[in-house]
């Protein structure tokens, strides 16, 4: 029951459709609001094709001369020949608008012209010369001999005859014949064809031919051989330049063609030709030289072309000879505009327009339907200008028969140009012609067209609207693309993109004033069916694996799509059947359409193709699967001797097997010798495109080859080896290379020289030769022969110390020597005798010394000199053992970078090419002093008005301190203020305070230490200082706070912004006594310090504090806070860690560590597993809950014994805020820690807010002040 439901409904759904698709395919019904049964448009002929200016045929075969028009009505043709009407019977006929001529003779040449006329005009073709192809005789019969004299200038004439087309002309000999004789600048061809020698020699003798060449006709004629007799002379005299040939002394050139200037010259030795143009340089992109130098050419001529040119010939012989050729630029005549057809109106206007350029400038007339306009009917509604360079036909209030077809004809002195356009009165009602679709079913996504077609006259134009709206061309998805000619356009409008918005009725509007139509068609659009994930380009797996190709299918949900796979390995597409149990072709998983093929083999190789279709639509993707695997092995290497090389050169070649699905890359030809202990040796890797490789082998050695083909995937299993091959013996053509000398003792020469292997040795009996003699003199070689090839070395014992010999290594068989590798070398040199004597320093700069000695006798030097060595140390230095300094003889021996005012000692030794010398006796020097280093680590720390520098000794005194200089300016950008300069005589000053500055002022501050030499190096900084005013209001919160028993500190904390204070101090009394009155400590200099003590008061007792903060501005007072100092022993509180409470919390926080420790060990023993983000809140409460105690944090606040309520004292918040910029590790409460808060002394520093925190380390006493006074 219900597969007979599911059955009917099948055949409804078919039989809709099929009524669909009917729908679809019936074309919309147009709308028309005037009546459509008007007369078709007409126009004037024009000529459409038609054949070339210059017609040559062969004769008495018939031809064909084209002439095809268009026009409406269809025109008639007819002819003219040589300007009169040409009468169509024999041999001429027409074939529609071609002239057909049965048997063209020589009658039938002439200039031929072609008229098609209708109604509405006449169009003419070009004029075309018709011509019959030919070539005469020679007119020599006879052979002819010409005799010269070795060196004289030869001309050898062609007298070719007339031909036409022009044949194409060369010269041939007896010596290549057939071949055309070969040309250069002493054998070449004149423009008349003549073969010219500018000297000719005896290898010139022989037989020459001039050939004529017709290609039309495919004809070649050889003219009588002219013999060419050469008399040898025995001395050729030099014969100066001159010219054989030469163009005319006027050229004219034609604007776009080619100027060609040709000259040829004779003389003794052979001259070259040049060409120049009159103070320019020829242009160098369109300039070349033919005929090997001798011809000039210059393309696409241009008017800065014109101008004098010189052609130059010479040879060495004589002066140069030269010849001048006037070149002018003239044109032809060539457009610049042409008329262009025009389809007009009943009673509108229209315009041709001509102009055409050339040199000189044309005349412009005009054609009416091929009758020249003056000759032409006067018609009132026409107007026409001729003239020089343009003209133009205008019509107004046209009428039908003002239809015409206008020539344009452009005419100089050299040619003539002329091109047409009609003028076609039209007047027809626009109609369809092409209506769009009725009904149209699209795909989401994808793209329809829509085309509609009208015509009439005016051409009408065509306007798309959708729901009634205007489509604009360009806009959204929407592009409209017309085609059409001059009376008929066609529209179509193509909707990219389309999604369910763009359903609805899309309607074509055609009009051009005399009528209107339209037309509709309703879209309705779907979502297409996709292949959201294809399988790709290609997929590759290597043999035996399992392959994976993707196929996931997008679709509506009204279209539910059916996937099949299908391939295709070679024997056509089949479909796979993926529902086999156990087949290789599987689904990858339920419910997926994704192919598996399992256990892949070589045969799995090919294309697979996913299929998904629907009822409306259909979408499929395709992919290769390659099978790789390593290539087949190459077939057994064929060996063959390559003796047009070398006797030692072999081709090795091969066939290539299968490449395993993966293209070969490359062959490796290895080979195995009989020399085992080589093994196998790659010879060469050669490019996948070859088989074959060139290998140059080893004289007397026998050889085995195999070849390994590659792939991406690896090698192949080797070929079978090649045939057993030796190569003969032969004598040794090697030179040593390589071939080293040394001096070793005194009076020996080692000569070492690379070990030559048996592959290399080239036949048998090898052995070394080495041979030595006095440099210099004719002696007898000494021989020494070295049989075994393991020896590489010999030591020559010469006799006599540093004596120059001549050494030759020589490698010998049983064939003979080879060439012999010569050298030249010393032997071994002594060691000197002798350390220079007298050695004497003197000081050259501070840093730089010149050192003399008396000189050294030649004969303790045992050997050739070469150097002085310098050793020197510094007195001071601990280290010893530097490399010496190098003096070459005869030069001043100078050795810098060294330390000024520093003690040396200085000793030197004579160093020969071998060995070196005894020291002389030491010499010590003092340097004098040098510019100082710079200061050490400067510091500055500007106020308003006020700024402390501060540095330390420099590191590189460089002599002794005697005070420093201290200079500092003013800066805006690049301008700078005049400069303050401030002379320290004091050579432990440290510091210096610069009193009147200028706040909110740019300071550039330099330090210079003085020693003898004078200034020392700068070190500069630049600072800019506080603004003006007033201070800001001190806050006691802001300042640090450290209570004592009997005292109180109070350390001032300087404002981030607002002007600097320069001093404070503090007003105080007790709190709780109403008759107290405020003291006043001591007034402290920030830039001294930053603490100040309130002394003398009682333990455990509040008092009221306010800081005032003081500068030349004013002072301005803070605000009172209650600050209590320490109670006495008795009044101690007890610690924390001592009181019950505590000690309960901590057993408590014990106990359920341990639970906790328990909970866990049983947790991981059951392998069970915890939160990560919970440990990590739990590590971070750890974290946040441990004392920062370490080398560089803070301790816990513990509270003093003196302070029973274990109270913070107030003030001491600070010390949990950020520290200020500029602070230090040192910026800590460390002392606070100790609960000795004694060490808050008066000595607190305030420099180290501001100065740099890398402080030049000082005593203890110091570093504890500063520790705290930097804190912010």
């Amino acid at each position: 029951m219900e597969r007979t439901r599911l059955l009917s409904v099948a055949v409804c759904l078919l039989a809709l459709t099929t009524l669909s698709i009917a729908q679809e395919d019936a074309p919309g019904t147009a709308a028309a609001t005037q009546d459509s049964t008007n007369p078709p448009g007409t126009s004037p002929p024009k000529i459409t094709g038609q054949s070339p200016s210059y017609y040559v045929v062969l004769s008495k075969e018939p031809t064909e001369i084209e002439c095809v028009a268009d026009g409406t009505p269809a025109p008639t043709y007819h002819w003219q020949k040589d300007g009169a009407d040409l009468e169509i019977a024999d041999p001429y006929s027409l074939n529609g608008g071609n002239l057909q001529v049965r048997r063209p003779v020589e009658a039938t040449n002439g200039i031929y012209r072609c008229y098609a006329t209708n109604a509405y005009g006449v169009a003419m073709s070009n004029k075309i010369d018709f011509q019959i192809a030919f070539t005469d005789a020679f007119v020599d019969k006879e052979k002819a001999t010409f005799r010269f004299n070795e060196g004289d200038v030869a001309t050898i004439p062609c007298n070719q005859p007339d031909s036409v087309p022009l044949p194409s002309i060369f010269w041939t000999d007896d010596a290549n014949p057939g071949n055309k004789i070969p040309l250069n600048n002493r054998v070449s061809i004149d423009p008349n064809f003549n073969l010219r020698f500018s000297n000719i020699n005896t290898t010139d003798t022989g037989n020459y031919q001039c050939n004529v060449k017709n290609d039309k006709m495919r004809l070649q004629l050889l003219s009588p051989v002219k013999e060419v007799v050469v008399i040898p002379v025995e001395n050729i005299e030099t014969r100066p330049a001159t010219f054989v040939y030469t163009p005319p002394a006027s050229v004219d050139a034609f604007r776009t063609e080619k100027l060609r200037l040709k000259c040829m010259a004779e003389g003794y030795p052979t001259p070259v030709i040049t060409f120049t143009k009159d103070g320019e340089s020829l242009p160098a992109d369109r300039t070349s030289y033919e005929s090997y130098g001798q011809e000039l050419v210059i393309s696409d001529v241009m008017a800065s072309d014109v101008g004098s040119y010189m052609c130059t010939a010479s040879n060495g012989g004589g002066t140069p000879t030269a010849f001048t050729i006037t070149v002018t630029v003239k044109s032809k005549p060539y457009w610049e505009n042409k008329p262009e057809d025009t389809n007009i109106v009943i009673n509108e206007g229209g315009v041709l327009d001509c102009s055409a350029e050339g040199i000189p400038v044309p005349m412009v007339t005009w054609l009416i339907n091929g009758v020249p306009f003056k000759e032409a009917e006067a018609n009132p509604r026409l107007t026409i200008t001729e003239g020089i360079g343009g003209g133009r036909v205008e019509l107004t209030n046209a009428i039908t028969e003002d239809s015409a077809v206008f020539v344009c004809v452009a005419s100089n002195e050299y040619g003539e140009i002329f091109a047409s356009g009609f003028v076609n009165v039209e007047s027809i009602p626009a109609e369809m012609t092409d209506a769009p679709q009725r009904n149209l079913n699209s795909i989401e996504g994808r793209a329809f067209d829509l085309t509609c077609a009208g015509q009439g006259s005016p051409k009408p134009t065509i306007q798309w609207t959708f729901q009634n709206n205007p489509i604009v061309h360009g806009e959204s998805k929407y592009s409209i693309v017309e085609d059409g000619n001059t009376r008929s356009t066609t529209s179509t409008l193509t909707v990219t993109g389309v999604g369910v918005e763009d359903s609805g009725d899309y309607k074509c509007i055609i009009e051009n004033g005399f009528a209107a139509v339209e037309a509709t068609s309703t879209v309705n659009v779907r979502r297409g069916t996709t292949i959201v994930v294809g399988p790709g380009a290609e997929v590759s797996v290597e043999l035996g694996a399992d392959a994976i190709i993707a196929c996931e299918v997008d679709h509506d949900a009204a279209l539910e799509p059916t996937v099949t796979w299908s391939r295709n390995v070679g024997a056509g597409e089949e479909e796979l059947d993926l529902t086999v149990p156990g087949g290789r072709f599987r689904r990858a998983k339920t419910g997926s359409d994704n192919l598996k093929v399992v256990a892949t083999v070589g045969e799995d190789t090919g294309t697979y193709k996913c299929k998904a279709v629907t009822t409306e639509d259909e979408a499929s993707a395709s992919t290769e699967l390659v099978i790789k695997t390593v290539p087949s092995p190459p077939s057994k290497p064929i060996v063959s001797k390559r003796s047009d090389i070398s006797d030692t050169m072999v081709a090795v070649a091969w066939n290539s097997g299968d490449d395993g699905n993966s293209p070969i890359t490359d062959y490796i030809v290895s080979r195995m010798t009989n020399f085992a202990d080589l093994g196998w040796v790659v010879e060469s890797t050669v490019p996948a495109a070859s088989t074959q490789a060139s290998l140059d082998l080893s004289p007397y050695v026998t050889y085995w080859f195999r070849v390994v083909a590659v792939n991406a995937i690896g090698e192949s299993q080797p070929s079978e080896l090649s045939d057993e091959y030796t190569t003969a013996a032969a004598a040794i053509t090697e030179t040593p290379e390589e071939v080293g000398l040394e001096a070793t003792d005194p009076g020996k020469l080692k000569v070492t020289w690379p070990e030559v292997h048996p592959y290399d040795q080239n036949g048998p009996g090898f052995k070394y030769v080495v041979r030595w003699r006095e440099a210099g003199t004719s002696d007898d070689w000494t021989p020494h022969n070295i049989d075994d090839y393991r020896t590489t070395s010999y030591e020559i014992d010469g006799g006599d110390i540093y004596k120059e010999l001549e050494v030759e290594v020589v490698y010998v068989n049983d064939l003979g020597e080879g060439p012999a590798s010569e050298k030249s070398g010393f032997t071994g040199e002594g060691t000197p005798t002798e350390a220079p004597q007298n050695v004497q320093v003197v000081a050259d700069s501070p840093t730089e010394v010149v050192i003399t000695w008396d000189e050294v006798p030649a004969s303790s030097i045992n050997g050739m000199l070469q150097k002085f060595l310098v050793y020197y140390t510094m007195v001071e230095a601990q280290a010893q053992g530097q490399e010496p300094a190098e003096c070459l003889p005869n030069t001043d021996c100078r050795v810098g970078d060294l330390t000024p005012y520093m003690n040396y000692q200085f000793r030197v030794a004579v160093r020969n090419g071998q060995r070196e010398g005894e020291k002389s006796a030491p010499v010590s020097f003092q340097m004098p002093e040098g510019e100082s280093g710079p200061v050490y680590e400067m510091s500055i720390v500007p106020l308003s008005d006020r700024i402390m520098v501060k540095w330390g000794k420099p590191a590189s005194p460089n002599g002794v301190i005697k005070g420093y200089n201290l200079s500092y300016n003013t800066f805006d950008g690049n301008d700078l203020g005049e400069e303050t300069r401030v002379p320290i005589g004091d050579p432990e000053a440290d510091s210096y305070k610069v009193e009147s500055a200028q706040p909110d002022t740019n300071y550039r501050i330099s330090v210079y230490a003085t020693n003898g030499y004078g200034l020392g190096q700068a070190t500069t900084q630049e600072i800019k200082t506080r603004v003006g005013g007033e201070p800001p209001k001190p806050l006691l919160a802001d300042a640090q706070i450290a209570p004592g028993k009997t005292y109180i500190n109070v350390t001032f904390v300087q404002k981030d912004e607002g002007a600097a204070a320069n001093e404070f101090y503090v007003l105080y009394k007790e709190a709780n006594d109403p008759e107290a009155e405020y003291q006043e400590t001591k007034r402290v200099d920030l830039l001294d310090k930053s603490m100040t003590n309130v002394p003398e008061l009682e333990p455990g007792t509040e008092y009221l504090l306010t800081i005032v903060a003081v500068n030349d501005a004013g002072e301005v007072s803070g605000d009172e806070e209650k600050v209590k100092t320490l109670a006495g022993a008795a009044q101690r509180a007890s610690p924390i860690y001592v009181q019950g409470w505590f000690i309960v919390l901590l057993i408590i926080i014990v106990a359920l560590l341990c639970i906790l420790l328990v909970l866990c060990i049983l947790k991981s023993q059951r392998g069970g597993k915890y939160n990560v983000s919970d440990k990590e809140q739990q590590r971070k409460g750890d974290i946040e809950s441990t004392p920062l105690k370490d080398e560089d944090g803070f301790e816990e606040f513990e509270p003093s014994k003196d302070n029973k309520d274990g109270e913070l004292p107030r003030g001491s918040q600070g010390s949990l805020q950020p520290s200020e910029p500029g602070s230090s590790d040192t910026d800590s409460l460390k002392e606070y820690a100790d609960g000795e808060l004694g060490k808050f002394n008066e000595e607190g520093s305030f420099i180290g807010q501001y100065g740099d925190k890398k402080q030049r380390p000082t005593d203890d006493t110091d570093q504890g002040g500063a520790a705290y006074s930097t804190f912010v």
